[in-house]
């Protein structure tokens, strides 16, 4: 079985989540995107590919727009956070 997660649509429904990182290196800001939000904000079509994706988001910090993405399954959340 393949499973496509090109789109916020296809990432709540597989029950993945988004992490945004600021890439300011006097920030370092990092937050779970709400993916339920973005969906209703961009449609649960929009891509979640870096280049669709990064040019909507600012870090809630700093306002910087160098931003980068990690996906994750929520299953493992909190694994490697000591």
């Amino acid at each position: 079985m393949v499973m496509t997660l090109g789109t916020i649509g296809a990432l709540i429904d597989t029950d993945h989540m988004l992490r945004a990182c600021c890439n300011n290196p006097k920030c370092r800001h990092y937050a779970k995107l709400d993916l339920v939000l973005l969906a209703a904000k961009l449609g649960r079509d929009h891509s979640t590919m870096r280049n669709d994706l990064v040019p909507e988001l600012k870090c809630s910090k700093c306002k910087s727009k160098n931003i980068s993405l990690i996906l994750s399954a929520k299953s493992t959340e909190g694994f490697g956070h000591a």
